[in-house]
């Protein structure tokens, strides 16, 4: 670690917030407003009271990791949150600067996952599954929004993945589908409540984290550490149909599928309706992979499979019964409007191709005109 390090926070509005830490703790920032200098101590950044709270898992760096980090961010800005990274990995920690994202505020902190609050339960939930490290590694960095926001009090909190999830719709748009399933998990006293990433693609049997609204984080801790034997509950197993968790049984999404099935945790599962998401967009085009999901009049539509691997049959499942559909009014444009805003280009490279085109008499005037205009 160095014993002095300086980063560049950059805001939307052009401002740069220069930083200094020392052994890795923030000391003093600077910044120029209106031709002078103002230097001034790094205050503790945390939540005010009541606000919401969001949680972004960012450990993977990966092309469009930092693309989909500020998506987030966008969103965030328009809930008026504080964001707290989960973040282990100083790669993606330094590239948030770097590359950089643009921050709204100073409304946001860096902590690690919890390794000690759970250290016990972790290893007993998991037991002997495969690639365990990993998946206990995971684990923590999943349960740590949980132990955080129960230790702080915090009330509306999301678990979000965010170096790898991008909802393809205008961040204000998010922000109010958002609100709307807050409100209704407020409503029906839902325990956690989570975007349909797995389950519809899994006929209904998979609750997964992705991008979750969690209200109660104590309790669902609580019953956490009350099922460390969850796999072997032969009679929960048997009552509520589980035997899943033979095989399904190596992460911690699983582990809630097993809390939300046999009713120890009020758990559901919402979608925007024609909305369109894309998970881990660097393998997306992966056939076993094929994350890009789009939910349209009761039908979940698998684009890559279809377009590209021409697939027949699983291109399109039905969105699951149970899952709550959030309807904002987005149109099939709603795409397009998002990629056009977030990924603007004025097309330079080729409109200087277009004349070096045109003067070589390798196009019409027409189509010149065309192309230019």
């Amino acid at each position: 670690m160095k014993i002095v390090k300086k980063v560049k926070v950059r805001l939307v509005n052009g401002e740069k917030i220069r930083r200094f830490y020392l052994l890795g703790i923030p000391v003093f920032q600077y910044t120029h407003q209106n031709g002078k200098l103002k230097i001034e101590r790094c205050r503790r950044h945390k939540p005010k009271p009541g606000q919401r709270v969001f949680y972004l898992k960012v450990h993977r760096v990966h092309t469009t990791g930092f693309d989909c980090i500020q998506h987030w961010i966008d969103i965030i800005a328009r809930m008026d949150a504080f964001i707290y990274f989960v973040c282990d990995n100083k790669k993606m920690k330094e590239g948030i600067f770097k590359k950089p994202c643009f921050f709204y505020n100073e409304d946001f902190a860096f902590i690690k996952s919890d390794r000690k609050t759970l250290k016990k339960e972790v290893p007993l939930l998991l037991h002997e599954v495969e690639r365990q490290k990993l998946w206990h590694r995971i684990a923590y960095s999943m349960l740590t929004p949980f132990v955080h926001a129960a230790k702080h009090n915090y009330k509306r909190t999301y678990n979000i993945d965010a170096d790898d999830i991008m909802i393809l719709t205008k961040p204000e748009l998010i922000a109010e589908a958002l609100k709307k399933a807050e409100f209704y998990a407020e409503e029906n006293d839902l325990d956690c409540f989570n975007f349909d990433m797995f389950v519809s693609k899994s006929f209904g049997v998979h609750w997964s984290f992705g991008v979750v609204y969690v209200r109660n984080p104590q309790k669902c801790l609580d019953v956490v550490k009350k099922n460390i034997g969850w796999r072997y509950n032969e009679y929960l197993i048997e009552k509520y149909s589980t035997k899943y968790v033979d095989e399904f049984n190596f992460n911690v999404d699983w582990v809630f599928t097993f809390l939300r099935d046999t009713e120890q945790l009020k758990l559901k599962t919402f979608y925007i309706d024609n909305s369109m998401v894309i998970h881990m967009p660097d393998i997306a085009l992966s056939r076993h992979w094929a994350f890009v999901l789009k939910w349209h009049k009761g039908v979940l539509y698998l684009p890559v499979l279809d377009m590209l691997y021409d697939e027949k049959v699983w291109r399109h499942i039905p969105v699951y019964k149970d899952c709550v559909k959030i309807d904002i009014g987005l149109d099939d444009k709603s795409v397009s409007d998002f990629f056009n805003e977030f990924y603007s280009t004025t097309y330079g490279f080729e409109n200087d191709i277009l004349g070096i085109a045109r003067e070589r008499n390798l196009i019409s005037e027409r189509m010149y005109q065309k192309y230019k205009n």
